[in-house]
């Protein structure tokens, strides 16, 4: 009995929420027609907007092309080429690129380049900085390929603003590229000065004593133990100044700056084995496999420490040579460093204003609106009619 009472209620009840929208369609509809109206005539008369995207590569390691060519040089030069890997921008990561991109340096450099303070006519830099950040979109795909969109009344000015923003990062990269090999060159520059002067002074040192001492001269043995660890010392000096380069960019914690001090501390222990004598593990082997300088006759001494100084510096000369060489040619290149993966085009089609979605969704809003309207408007006419029926009884 009361399952019935229930479905009673309820088909009554929907029969009269069925009688408050017929008897407001007249409303309901005027309502709906009228905001479709609205909204079609507000969709044409905005502006139509276009969006010109394009998309760059993430940074390559070999963008600077400087380690390959150092790597050929072996020892010290291969060390540089790991510093210019870590430090000249060919590991930048990506999300690097994006902040420049999103920075006010290029924000600026696009403003001043076509005049957008004027075409926003935006009263400060930074107003126009903001109207800037709404149109530009930048994404970071998860391949690390960037994609810069842009958003613009001319499809036209989109495309040329979009790429733009290519040409202003690619300036900004080889800007610093080119500012720390110039760096790099100029302290290789003056580290080379210092190393030719040292040079001719242990030649002429060595001279000298060869002419006071009538002619002084190692045997094979020693001229070999000693040109070894000539060698061996000019290596040490070239990882020690570029050890000393890299702490001008890096922090020693950086692990480039961890793994040529390791480097250094091996080559000095060399340097030790081959000054006192390297002990043998084993006693069947002789326990000196090279002769220690210490127990070279005293005029001969003279002669092999002059001689050693010598090869130092020679080998020393040689190696800052080669690094110099790839500094200059670093501070010289002038190739791109952003690679360009998909020019942006003047789009044929407009972004938005969407209008179909415009219309419906209005459309569909005023709908809903005008059933809660005619609901609240009979709310009212029987609050009134109680009212009334009270005051008369």
């Amino acid at each position: 009995m009361n399952e019935e009472n229930v479905v009673t209620n309820d088909e009554i009840n929907l029969f009269d929420l069925w009688q408050v929208l017929v008897k407001r369609k007249r409303m309901i509809v005027v309502l709906v027609v009228m905001t479709a109206v609205a909204s079609l005539i507000v969709s044409l008369l905005l502006p139509k907007i276009y969006a010109a995207t394009t998309s760059v590569l993430p940074p390559q390691q070999d963008t600077l092309g400087m380690s390959m060519g150092l790597s050929q040089g072996g020892g010290a030069a291969a060390g540089l080429g790991g510093l210019a890997g870590g430090l000249l921008g060919m590991k930048t990561p990506t999300d690097l690129w994006v902040g420049i991109l999103k920075s006010n340096s290029i924000r600026d450099a696009i403003i001043a380049r076509f005049d957008l303070k004027q075409v926003f006519d935006a009263k400060t830099i930074e107003d126009a900085r903001l109207q800037l950040a709404r149109r530009v979109k930048v994404v970071k795909a998860k391949e690390d390929i960037l994609s810069i969109t842009v958003e613009d009344k001319r499809p036209e000015m989109a495309a040329q603003m979009a790429n733009a923003f290519v040409e202003e990062l690619d300036k900004i990269n080889r800007g610093n590229v080119m500012t720390s090999g110039k760096r790099t060159r100029l302290f290789l520059e003056k580290r080379l000065r210092e190393s030719k002067e040292e040079v001719t002074k242990a030649e002429l040192a060595m001279k000298v004593f060869q002419e006071d001492s009538k002619a002084v001269k190692l045997d094979d043995q020693s001229r070999a133990i000693i040109g070894a660890i000539g060698q061996v010392r000019g290596e040490l000096m070239a990882k020690e100044v570029e050890l000393q380069t890299m702490l001008s960019f890096a922090t020693p914690t950086h692990p480039q700056v961890q793994l040529l001090q390791a480097e250094v501390t091996g080559l000095k222990g060399q340097m030790r084995e081959m000054a006192e004598g390297k002990k043998s593990q084993s006693s069947s082997v002789p326990k000196d496999i090279f002769i220690p300088t210490e127990k070279m006759p005293d005029l001969g001494l003279q002669y092999a420490r002059l001689f050693r100084d010598a090869k130092i510096q020679e080998t020393l000369y040689g190696l800052l040579t080669q690094q110099y060489e790839m500094a200059r040619i670093q501070e010289a290149k002038d190739s791109p460093t952003v690679q360009v993966l998909d020019i942006a085009k003047a789009p044929e089609k407009k972004t938005r204003p969407k209008k179909s979605l415009i219309v419906i969704l209005s459309t569909m809003t005023a709908f809903f609106f005008s059933v809660f309207l005619a609901f609240f408007l009979e709310f009212l006419e029987k609050n009134k009619m109680r009212a009334v029926g009270v005051s008369s009884s």
